[in-house]
C-alpha cells in the first residue's frame, strides 16, 4: 500500500525526486594524525556521526575516541549532522582534540573494553563452583574438556581488579585452534542436539587463546610531575601490561605521558603503551588481526552490555559482585545508558510537555516528522526517569515495609508525587492464581471501570491514525515497572487547567550518540548474594551441608505455596474476558477496507447496478473452511429484512402485499432512526476529527451503536481475525521462533493471549505453531509461580535459594515418578498446569507428553517474563536439581510502555515489503530508503527503533543484487540488536542468518559459516530443530559448506530441511520446494543427475500448484530440471557408448535413494570419495557446468531465518524463499 502523504503528485515528478534519494556505496577517506589514511566503506545517505561510528569498528581508528573532523572546503570540525554526500572530495582528515577528565576516563574505558573479549567472555567455573565443585553431580557428561580444565594465570589479579571494578587481563590456557573456533559443533550435533550448550553462549565473542595485552588499568593517587603543569594534569594510572610490568601513567589535556626513563606525551594511550612497551605492542597487534580474521568487516567484539538473561563469564566468576563490562563499569565514567539518571529531569513540567506535543502541527508528513521527533525524545525520558523514579520507590518501600499497611497480607498502595510524576507501589500477589493488572491502560493504571474501558479501547482504535499515538496523552504518560515483588505504577497527572490551553513553549530536548547507549535495564539489577570471606576446601563440606539444608527448606516453602496457590485455583469461576486492544479496532477497519476494495476489483461492470449479495466468503489459503466477512453497512442490514419480508409474501394476496410494504416502510424508518441515534451518540463520544475519519472509513460502523460495535469486534475477532493469524503462520508471512515474537505478532494485531489455546486448535496442521503456543502456555503458568514466590519471600537472603527451588521443582525431574502422566514433572506441578492452562486459556493438557517439551526455551522465557539472570552454564534439565543456588545472580526490573516512533515510517516500511512482496524492487527500494530517513530522523540513526529498517532496506537491497550495500546496511543492524536489544533476542537472530546470506554472495563463505552457526545455536536454543527456521538456516548452511567442498555435510543438512518441511508445513509447501531443489542442486555437483531430476520434477510440481506456471520461480525451477535432464541424458549416453569408465566415486550412486546415498557418504568410511569429490567438482565447476551454474544462481536466493523479525517498526519477512 502506498503511503498516504504521495498522493496528488505527478508520476514524474515523484520518480525524478525518488532517485535523488536512492544510496550508494562510497569509499571515505580519512587521512590519519600519523600521515596515513584509512578507506572506510560507506553509503551516500552517511553523515558525520555515521563515519566516527565506521571509524570506531575499524581495526586501524577504533581506540581513538576524542577527535574532531574537517574538510579542505567545509572547513574544521564538521558537526555530526553534516552530509558526506555534500563532501566532494570525499576526504576527511581526523585532528585529536584536548582531553577533559570525562573524556580521557571514556578513553580508557574503549582501551579495557576492546581487550574485554580475551577475558571476558570465556567459560571459566565460578568461584563458587571451583570450591563446591563436588556439589551437583548433574553437570552434562559432554561437557567440553577444554572448556572446563581452563583456568587463570593469577586468582590474585582477578581479585584485585575487582575492588577497583577493571577488567582483568589473565590469558586463559586453551590452546588457539579451540578458542578460535566459534562454538565448535560438529554437522551431527548442531542437527540432532534440539538445545546448544549454554555454556558456550558467549563463546562466539571470545578471543581468550590470545595474550591480554594488558592485565589492568588503575587509578592511582596523583602525583607531582614537574612537566605537566598542574591546570592540565587529569589523573594517574597504574597500567599493568601483559609481561607484568607496571607502567606508570599520568592523563592530562594533551593526552597520555609516561612517567619512567622514557617519558614520552601521546595524544592516545595505545600509542604510548606501544611505545614503552614491545610485549604490549605484539600482543595488541596480535589481537587486531585476530579482529580482522574474525570479520575483515567489522561487527568487533567489543562495546558489549549485560544485557542478556545470561550474564557474561566475567560476572559470573563473582555473583555477589557481578563485576560490569567495561561499557558500564562506572570507575571510568560508564553507565547501564539511558537518560535522566542524575534525577535533574524528574521535576520537567511533563503534563505541559506531552500537551504541547499533542497540540503540535501535524497535517502534511514533514509536520508529522518535527511532531514525532519532539514526542519520541520526551517520551524516551519520560520512560527513563520513570524507571529511575518506580525503582526508587520501590527500594523506599521495601525499608519501610510498613508503609503498605501493619499486616504483611496487607496490600495499601504507597503512594507519592515528585512534580507531575505520580508513582503508586503495591505488594505483588503471593497467591499465584491472582490476575494481576499490569497494562499501561487498564484498570490500575487509568482507574476507570471495565466497561468504560472496552468502549474507549475499541473507539481509539477505530478512529485510528498516523497522530494516534502522540494524541494519547494518558498512555504515553504511564509507565509499570514491577521490581522484587513489588509493582510500581508512575503515571503523568495533569491539572484541569491544564489541558484547557496547551503550552506555547517546549524545553529543548537532546538525543546523545545518535540514540545509541538507551538504558539497559539489566543494569538496575538487584544483586541476591553478599560477599562472602575467601573460602577453602576445607569449608566444602559444610557449605554442601547448608546449601542442601536451604533448598529443602525452600522446596518445602515453594510446594506450600503452590498447593495454596492451586486450591485457589481450582476454586475459581471461569469468566469471559472481554477486554479489547485497540489495535483490534485498527485492524478491522483495515480489514472492511481492504474487503470492500477487493469486491469492487472483483466485481464486472455489467453488475455493478446488482444488489450486494449478503453473505460473501473470503478464502484464506492454508484453512479448511473458509472466513465469513462481515457486513456492518446499513444498507446490508436494510436489504436483509426486505429481502426476508418479500420472500414470506404471497403472490397472490395484494392486500396483505400493501400491508407488508407499509410493515417494511415502517421498519426501515424504524432501523434509519436508531442509525441516526447511533451517530448522534457517537459524535458526543468523539472529537471531531475522530468522527470524521470513522465516517469516512465508508464502513458504516458510526451508525452503529456502542454495544453493536464490541459485539461485532469479538465476531470479527473469533471469525476472522485469529483463524487470519494462523492463516499467516501457515503461509509464512508470520514466523514467531519464541514467546516474545508470538506475543508481537497477537498484540500488533489486537489479539490476546488468552486465546493461545484457540490457536493451538486452529493450528491443526502446524506443529511448529502448536508447540510455540503450548511452551508459551507453560512458560506463562510457570511465571505466576515465580512471581509469587518472589513476593512471598521477606528476607533477601534466601530469594536466590528460592528462585532456585522453584526452578528446580518446575523443570527437573522428580525422583519419586508417582504418576504415568507426569513422570517427567513434579506432580503437583502438572496438576498446576492442567488447571491453569484450562482455566486461563481453555486448553486440555492431557495430550501434551511433557517429555517433549523444551526446557530451556522455558527457561529462557521464564527469565525474560520474570526478571532473572542466571550464570551461563550447562544445565542437566534430566536431574531433580538442575539448579544450584548461585546460578541465580540477579533480578532486573520488567516495565512496560507505549511505544512511541514514526507511524509514517512504519507506513513505509509496510509499502516497501509489499513491494518487495510483489518483486517491484525499485518501489521497494524507493520506500525503504523513504522509510530508513523517516526513522532517522525521528528515533536517530542508532536507536533500536531504526535497526529495523536497517534490516529491512539490506534485504531489499540484496534482491537487487547490491550486496555491497546490503552487508553494510545488516552489519549496522546487527552491530545495534546485540547492543540495544541482546544476543539472544530474535531481531539479533534475523541479523545473524541475513548477513551470512550476504556475505555468502560476497564470496565470504568461512565468514558466512561463521555467522550463519552462530544464527543456528540461537534458532536450537528459542525454537528448537522443528521449525521451519531451522529449516532453513539448515539450507544455508548446506551451501556454504558445498561451497566449501563438503558437499557431504551439505547433503545432510539438506536431508535434514526437507524432512523438518515436509512434517510441519506438508509436503506441497513452496518451502518445501526450496528444500528439493537445494538437495537437486548438491546432488548434481556430485553428478548424481538421475536425482537431481527426481527432486527438481517434485519442485516443479510443488511450484506449479502453489504459484502457476507463469511465476518467475516456477519458470527457475523448469529451467533447472531442463538443464538436469540433459546432464543426466549426457551421462547415459556417455555410459552407453563407452566413452567414460563408471566411476565408484558418489557420482555413480545416482540410481540410490536419498537416504541409501547419505549411508554411503560417510565422511569417516572412506577418504579418497572425499578427494574423488572435491577433485570432480573443481573441474565440474569450471567447465560445462560453469557457465549454467553462473546463470541460474544469479537468480538463486538463499534461504534466511528472517521471516520471525521482532521490529517495532515492521514484521520482515526477509531472505523467506529460496527462489527469486
Amino acid at each position: 500500500m502506498a503511503p498516504r502523504n504521495n498522493r496528488g503528485k505527478a508520476k514524474g515528478e515523484k520518480k525524478k525526486k525518488d532517485e535523488k534519494v536512492l544510496p550508494v556505496a562510497t569509499d571515505i577517506t580519512i587521512n590519519l594524525p600519523d600521515e596515513t589514511h584509512v578507506v572506510l566503506k560507506g553509503i551516500s545517505t552517511d553523515r558525520i556521526i555515521d563515519v566516527r561510528r565506521l571509524l570506531s569498528v575499524n581495526t586501524e581508528t577504533c581506540y581513538i575516541t576524542n577527535f574532531s573532523l574537517s574538510h579542505e572546503v567545509r572547513g574544521a570540525r564538521l558537526k555530526d549532522t553534516v552530509d558526506v554526500l555534500a563532501l566532494k572530495p570525499c576526504v576527511l582528515t581526523l585532528t585529536n582534540e584536548d582531553n577533559n577528565e570525562e573524556l580521557a576516563e571514556a578513553h580508557v574505558r574503549r582501551l579495557l573494553d576492546i581487550v574485554a573479549c580475551t577475558t571476558c567472555f570465556s567459560p571459566s567455573a565460578s568461584a563458587h563452583d571451583r570450591i563446591t565443585s563436588d556439589i551437583g553431580k548433574n553437570a552434562p557428561a559432554a561437557l567440553d574438556n577444554k572448556t572446563s580444565k581452563k583456568t587463570t594465570k593469577s586468582q590474585s589479579s582477578s581479585s584485585s581488579s575487582t575492588t577497583t571494578t577493571t577488567t582483568t587481563a589473565n590469558k586463559q590456557s586453551s590452546s588457539p585452534k579451540s578458542a578460535s573456533k566459534d562454538v565448535p559443533v560438529d554437522a551431527e550435533g548442531e542437527m540432532s542436539h534440539s538445545c546448544p550448550k549454554l555454556g558456550s553462549f558467549y563463546e562466539f565473542f571470545s578471543l581468550s587463546h590470545l595474550t591480554p595485552p594488558l592485565q589492568y588499568i588503575r587509578k592511582a593517587t596523583k602525583r607531582r610531575i614537574d612537566e605537566i603543569p598542574v591546570d592540565d594534569h587529569l589523573f594517574s594510572l597504574d597500567v599493568k601490561l601483559c609481561n607484568g610490568k607496571l607502567l606508570q601513567v599520568e592523563a592530562c589535556k594533551k593526552g597520555f605521558y609516561g612517567v619512567g626513563k622514557q617519558r614520552i606525551l601521546c595524544n592516545n594511550l595505545v600509542d604510548l603503551l606501544r611505545q614503552l612497551s614491545r610485549a604490549f605492542d605484539n600482543a595488541y597487534d596480535e589481537l587486531m588481526k585476530a579482529f580482522a580474521e574474525r570479520n575483515k568487516f567489522g561487527n568487533l567484539p567489543y562495546g558489549f552490555r549485560a544485557n542478556t538473561w545470561l550474564i557474561p563469564p566475567i560476572a559470573a566468576q563473582l555473583p555477589s559482585v557481578c563485576p560490569p563490562l567495561p561499557v558500564e563499569d562506572e570507575t571510568w565514567g560508564g553507565n547501564g545508558g539511558g537518560l535522566g539518571r542524575d534525577g535533574k529531569k524528574d521535576s520537567i513540567p511533563w503534563a505541559d510537555e506531552f500537551l504541547f506535543v499533542a497540540s503540535m502541527p501535524c497535517k502534511t508528513a514533514e509536520e508529522r516528522q518535527i511532531r514525532d521527533r519532539k514526542a519520541f525524545l520526551l517520551h524516551s525520558l519520560f520512560v527513563d526517569v520513570a524507571i529511575f523514579r518506580a525503582i526508587k520507590a520501590v527500594q523506599h518501600v521495601k525499608l519501610k515495609p510498613n508503609l503498605l499497611g501493619p499486616d504483611a497480607n496487607s496490600n495499601i498502595p504507597y503512594k507519592e508525587r515528585v512534580g507531575d510524576l505520580s508513582i503508586k507501589v503495591m505488594k505483588d500477589a503471593t497467591n499465584a492464581s491472582s490476575k494481576v493488572d499490569t497494562k499501561i491502560d487498564g484498570i490500575q493504571a487509568t482507574g476507570t471501570d471495565k466497561k468504560k474501558l472496552v468502549e474507549r479501547n475499541l473507539l481509539k482504535g477505530i478512529t485510528a491514525d498516523e497522530n494516534t499515538a502522540a494524541h494519547d496523552f494518558a498512555t504515553l504518560g504511564t509507565v509499570n515497572v514491577r521490581y522484587c515483588g513489588f509493582n510500581a505504577i508512575v503515571k503523568v497527572e495533569a491539572r484541569e487547567e491544564k489541558k484547557a490551553s496547551p503550552p506555547s513553549k517546549s524545553i529543548e530536548l537532546e538525543q546523545p550518540e545518535g540514540g545509541a547507549n538507551a538504558l539497559n535495564i539489566n543494569s538496575l539489577r538487584l544483586l541476591l548474594h553478599k560477599p562472602t570471606p575467601s573460602e577453602h576446601t576445607k569449608q566444602m563440606p559444610n557449605l554442601q551441608t547448608s546449601e542442601f539444608e536451604e533448598l529443602s527448606a525452600s522446596k518445602a516453602f515453594v510446594e506450600r505455596l503452590l498447593e495454596e496457590s492451586l486450591a485457589r485455583l481450582e476454586e475459581e469461576v471461569l469468566e469471559r474476558d472481554h477486554m479489547v486492544r485497540w489495535e483490534l479496532g485498527a485492524c478491522w477497519i483495515q480489514h472492511l477496507q481492504d474487503q470492500k476494495n477487493t469486491e469492487k476489483d472483483k466485481k464486472p461492470s455489467t453488475e455493478k447496478g446488482k444488489k450486494p449479495s449478503t453473505e460473501t466468503e473470503m478464502k484464506v489459503e492454508g484453512l479448511g473452511t473458509p472466513l465469513k466477512s462481515l457486513k456492518n453497512k446499513k444498507k446490508s442490514d436494510e436489504s436483509n429484512v426486505k429481502t426476508q419480508l418479500e420472500n414470506s409474501r404471497p403472490a397472490s394476496d395484494g392486500l396483505s402485499g400493501a400491508v407488508e410494504d407499509a410493515t417494511l416502510a415502517s421498519v426501515e424508518s424504524h432501523l434509519e432512526t436508531d442509525a441516526k441515534d447511533n451517530e448522534l451518540a457517537l459524535q458526543q463520544l468523539l472529537s471531531d476529527a475522530a468522527f470524521a475519519r470513522l465516517k469516512e472509513s465508508d464502513t458504516g460502523l458510526h451508525r452503529k451503536s456502542l454495544e453493536q460495535l464490541i459485539d461485532l469486534s469479538q465476531k470479527y475477532y473469533a471469525e476472522v481475525a485469529l483463524p487470519k493469524l494462523v492463516a499467516d503462520f501457515g503461509s509464512l508471512e508470520l514466523s514467531p521462533v519464541d514467546g516474545r515474537t508470538l506475543t508481537d505478532f497477537m498484540h500488533t494485531r489486537g489479539l490476546q493471549m488468552r486465546s493461545l489455546g484457540r490457536v493451538v486448535k486452529l493450528s491443526e496442521k502446524l506443529l511448529h505453531v502448536q508447540s510455540l503456543c503450548i511452551h508459551e502456555m507453560i512458560a506463562r503458568a510457570f511465571k505466576h509461580i515465580l512471581q509469587a514466590v518472589i513476593a512471598a519471600v521477606v528476607d533477601q537472603e534466601k530469594m536466590a535459594v528460592s528462585i532456585v527451588a522453584a526452578l528446580n521443582l518446575m523443570l527437573g525431574v522428580p525422583e519419586t515418578r508417582d504418576s504415568i502422566k507426569s513422570c517427567h514433572v513434579h506432580p503437583l506441578v502438572w496438576r498446576w498446569l492442567e488447571v491453569f492452562l484450562k482455566k486461563r486459556y481453555e486448553w486440555d493438557l492431557s495430550s501434551l507428553n511433557f517429555k517433549d517439551v523444551r526446557k530451556f526455551a522455558i527457561l529462557r522465557g521464564l527469565c525474560h517474563k520474570v526478571g532473572i539472570e542466571l550464570v551461563p552454564r550447562d544445565f542437566d534439565m534430566d536431574s531433580p536439581h538442575p539448579f544450584r543456588k548461585f546460578d541465580v545472580v540477579s533480578l532486573v526490573p520488567l516495565h512496560k510502555q507505549a511505544a512511541c516512533s514514526s507511524a509514517d515510517g512504519r507506513q513505509l516500511l509496510e509499502s516497501s515489503k509489499t513491494a518487495l512482496d510483489k518483486g517491484k524492487l525499485e518501489d521497494a527500494v524507493t520506500y525503504g530508503t523513504k522509510a530508513l530517513a523517516k526513522l532517522v530522523a525521528v528515533c536517530g540513526p542508532y536507536h533500536r527503533m531504526t535497526a529495523g529498517a536497517y534490516s529491512l532496506l539490506a534485504v531489499v537491497l540484496y534482491h537487487t543484487g547490491d550486496f555491497n550495500q546490503a552487508t553494510i546496511y545488516q552489519q549496522k543492524a546487527l552491530d545495534i540488536n546485540e547492543r540495544e536489544l541482546g544476543l539472544d533476542h530474535p531481531d539479533t537472530m534475523k541479523s545473524y542468518g541475513d548477513l551470512a546470506v550476504f556475505y555468502y554472495r560476497l564470496q565470504h563463505t568461512e565468514l558466512a559459516l561463521k555467522y550463519v552457526k552462530r544464527a543456528l545455536y540461537l534458532l536450537h536454543l528459542t525454537c528448537g530443530p522443528s521449525h521451519p527456521n531451522t529449516a532453513a538456516t539448515y539450507i544455508n548452511v548446506a551451501m556454504m559448506e558445498e561451497g566449501l567442498g563438503n558437499v557431504h555435510v551439505a547433503l545432510r543438512y539438506l536431508h535434514k530441511a526437507l524432512k523438518c518441511n515436509q512434517k510441519l508445513l506438508g509436503p506441497d509447501h513452496i518451502q518445501t520446494a526450496a528444500s528439493y531443489h537445494a538437495i537437486a542442486i548438491a546432488l548434481s555437483l556430485m553428478e548424481a543427475y538421475p536425482l537431481s531430476v527426481q527432486h527438481e520434477q517434485t519442485t516443479l510440481q510443488i511450484l506449479r500448484a502453489k504459484l502457476g506456471p507463469n511465476d518467475l520461480r516456477t519458470q527457475d525451477a523448469a529451467a533447472w530440471l531442463e538443464y538436469f535432464e540433459s546432464k543426466a541424458f549426457e551421462q547415459q549416453e556417455a555410459v552407453r557408448n563407452g566413452t567414460k569408465k563408471p566411476d565408484a566415486s558418489i557420482a555413480s550412486k545416482g540410481h540410490l535413494s536419498v537416504s541409501d546415498l547419505l549411508d554411503y557418504i560417510n565422511p569417516s568410511r572412506d577418504a579418497k570419495v572425499r578427494d574423488v569429490i572435491a577433485g570432480k567438482r573443481k573441474s565440474y565447476i569450471t567447465k560445462n557446468y560453469h557457465d549454467k551454474k553462473k546463470e541460474a544462481r544469479s537468480r538463486i536466493i538463499m534461504v534466511s531465518p528472517s521471516n520471525f523479525s521482532f521490529s517495532n517498526t515492521v514484521n520482515s519477512e526477509g531472505l523467506s524463499l529460496f527462489f527469486l
